[in-house]
């Protein structure tokens, strides 16, 4: 799998351009850990700044709306870090994009209390790797405690 800089994501909504930019707009006024950066309007795109829960990493999320009809526009999420770092596979910015599209639908909806905050999972690694090594130990101290008795 090549190291990629960005994910992204694409889903239609039943809004008009103006609500739809509205809403977007009006997300860090509802949600403290969204923080809009710029509007590019030779891009038609609106950067966001996006916190994670720990405050530990941000990752920037473009949005561009595309108006398909009068009741219908596409949303393109592209997240990305803030520093430029590129990645194999990362649970933490797809989570960042998927709570984003979430805020997203809250905000057409005007209603932000089903919102759920991302809780962070440790990966299978972290918890097998912590677990091998505490196991080996056992059997390392087990074997050095018969030769010294």
């Amino acid at each position: 799998m090549p190291r990629q800089n960005f994910l992204s994501t694409d889903f239609f909504v039943s809004a008009s351009e103006q609500e739809a930019k509205r809403a977007v707009c009006s997300l860090p006024e509802h949600l403290p850990h969204i923080k809009l950066l710029k509007e590019n309007m030779l891009a038609q795109s609106i950067r966001f700044l996006y916190e994670h829960p720990d405050k530990s990493m941000h990752n920037y999320m473009d949005v561009s709306i595309l108006p398909l009809n009068d009741q219908y526009v596409r949303f393109s999420l592209h997240a990305s870090y803030a520093n430029g770092q590129a990645f194999y596979s990362d649970p933490d910015i797809s989570n960042a994009l998927y709570h984003f599209e979430q805020s997203v639908y809250a905000a057409l909806k005007n209603d932000f209390s089903e919102l759920r905050s991302i809780e962070k999972k440790k990966s299978f690694a972290k918890t097998s790797s912590w677990f091998t090594s505490s196991f080996f130990s056992a059997i390392g101290f087990l074997f050095l405690w018969k030769k010294f008795s």
